[in-house]
């Protein structure tokens, strides 16, 4: 008998205390703070990257867990506007840099000021990228920088040894220009691959004003004025900023087929050995550099043979500007965990060994100015030409409106240039008709500001 009431007893106790541990359990969970990161895909498996990056934050914060959303760009505008205007969405979000002054002007973001201030001011970081983290007109900041976007140069070491250049005599216009017509008269051939000198795409590109605009700047052009009040695309300097970037076309160095492209496949041609010199991203090499297992192509002729150099600066080199993209990160007026989404943020832009990781893994450069002390960038030769790229960097004018004037305005008048190059003959030029194009792009672009700065915008 007492053996049963004490089976029993002990049946009890552990009954309770089995229901204490699954509570203590479950009530742990439960105080665990979760925080809503949204970004878009910006390296090979962005979901996996960006947890990896943030292992040492949770392991730092233990009370808080990240979950990572991963935009596609082709929904991201729509779905961030969404949550911006509704009040709802992510603690923490991605900013690409040009929509920064359009989200911040929907009075969405938390001010940063003292989160920079914290990490060593405007200084510390990129002077690109604040532009867009403190947009015209307003005067506080909405987003940090996170990471800087470039692009260099990239060529084959094979091919200009092959046609006598020199690398570092391809300085500014002329000695691009010059370097070019040496490839074109090599008429080259190397492991069965016809090499062209040079590709861009064309009119079915998301990238072809980011691919207009260091030419138009380095003639001493621009799209806008300074306060972005009025459109420069017009005068004599942006005029032949794109000319000359369009006689690339003339002149037989890129085919005008590549001007029914886009990015991917004008890219393609240059990994698989049919072009000499491509312009593009930093996070180009990750490609280049990787096993084909792994999705990269280390191994045939481009990637044992690639390098890349300073892009050929202005028509005599007097002027040295870069196009620069890249993303912030802000945080949600609307979040409920304000303290923790500033700790995410500043985890992720004020610390250089974690700015570096995100580098490795995604290949884009930091903003974080410190971070280019690591020998990662310092001995190795491609990176230190990414780096010495950042004092010159340049980008589009931070209004609100600028992603209307990109995407609805521009996008489609550089596509009708394009449009009128391919339906010429071979041996004609269209030189009227693209000045015309232009000068209608200039006007529209004037009239959409007015009516944008009579509402208010």
């Amino acid at each position: 008998m007492y053996s049963l009431k004490l089976r029993i007893t002990l049946l009890f106790l552990a009954i309770f205390l089995g229901l204490f541990s699954l509570t203590g359990c479950r009530s742990e969970d439960d105080e665990k703070e979760i925080l809503q990161l949204w970004i878009m895909p910006n390296s090979p498996d962005p979901a996996a990257d960006m947890l990896h990056v943030l292992r040492n934050f949770e392991l730092e914060n233990p009370g808080i867990e990240v979950h990572v959303t991963v935009l596609d760009w082709s929904v991201a505008w729509t779905k961030i506007t969404t949550a911006a205007s509704t009040h709802s969405g992510p603690d923490v979000v991605q900013m690409p840099t040009t929509w920064a002054a359009s989200i911040s002007a929907m009075d969405a973001l938390m001010p940063m000021d003292s989160l920079i201030l914290a990490s060593g001011g405007d200084s510390a970081f990129a002077e690109v990228s604040m532009k867009f983290a403190r947009p015209i007109g307003r005067t506080v900041a909405t987003s940090v920088p996170w990471f800087v976007d470039v692009r260099p140069l990239f060529y084959r070491r094979d091919v200009l040894a092959e046609a006598g250049i020199s690398p570092q005599t391809v300085l500014n216009w002329n000695d691009f220009r010059a370097a070019l017509l040496k490839i074109q008269q090599a008429n080259l051939t190397i492991e069965g691959q016809v090499i062209s000198p040079i590709g861009y795409p064309g009119k079915h590109d998301w990238n072809v004003i980011h691919n207009f605009a260091p030419w138009i700047w380095g003639a001493g052009g621009d799209f806008l004025d300074s306060t972005g009040s009025e459109s420069r695309l017009a005068t004599k300097e942006s005029i032949d900023g794109i000319l000359f970037y369009l006689s690339l076309v003339r002149d037989g160095f890129n085919s005008r087929k590549n001007l029914t492209k886009n990015t991917t496949q004008v890219s393609m041609d240059f990994d698989e050995g049919r072009l000499a010199f491509w312009f593009d991203g930093t996070n180009k090499t990750l490609y280049l550099d990787s096993p084909r297992f792994l999705g990269g192509s280390s191994k045939n002729v481009t990637a044992r043979n690639y390098s890349v150099m300073l892009p050929p600066s202005s028509p005599e080199g007097k002027r040295t500007y870069y196009f620069a993209g890249g993303s912030n990160l802000a945080v949600s007026n609307y979040t409920e965990h304000k303290r923790s989404a500033m700790a995410l943020v500043r985890y992720l832009t004020s610390r250089p060994d974690v700015q570096l990781e995100f580098s490795r893994v995604a290949g884009f450069l930091p903003t974080l100015l410190s971070a280019y002390e690591y020998p990662y960038f310092k001995e190795d030769e491609n990176r230190g030409i990414f780096q010495q790229m950042i004092p010159h960097l340049r980008a589009y004018p931070a209004v609100s409106y600028w992603g209307e004037i990109e995407t609805e305005i521009l996008l489609r008048r550089f596509g009708n240039i394009f449009d009128l190059i391919t339906s010429s003959p071979q041996n004609a030029w269209p030189t009227k008709e693209i000045l015309e194009e232009i000068r209608s792009a200039d006007r529209e672009i004037n009239r959409f500001i007015r009516r944008e700065r009579e509402r208010g915008k």
